[in-house]
């Protein structure tokens, strides 16, 4: 469907520029990235053999992954909401 075409073309936009460039004049999210270098200091002096190393790791990018994925919907529902919101007041037409 191009309605949806256009509106993921929208989100990778809006997601990859803008929020990245918001979120990086913003104290709590760089509090949070500074605990998260903190945490990866203290994961690597434990020095873990290849094979626990690798298991740790996919299980910490499986939830990174998880987290852009549950972002990436929250914001496009977050727009469908405002779409139909703004349609319910009769401000913008529906398609």
């Amino acid at each position: 469907m191009a309605e949806e075409h256009i509106f993921e073309a929208i989100t990778d936009y809006l997601v990859n520029e803008r929020v990245t460039e918001t979120l990086q004049g913003d104290r709590q999210y760089q509090q949070m990235q500074a605990k998260i270098g903190n945490q990866m200091g203290l994961f690597d002096e434990l020095n873990l053999d290849k094979e626990q190393w690798l298991v740790a790791d996919r299980l910490i990018s499986l939830h990174a992954e998880s987290g852009t994925l549950y972002g990436r919907i929250a914001y496009q529902q977050g727009y469908r909401d405002c779409v139909a919101l703004l349609q319910a007041l009769d401000l913008i037409k529906s398609f």
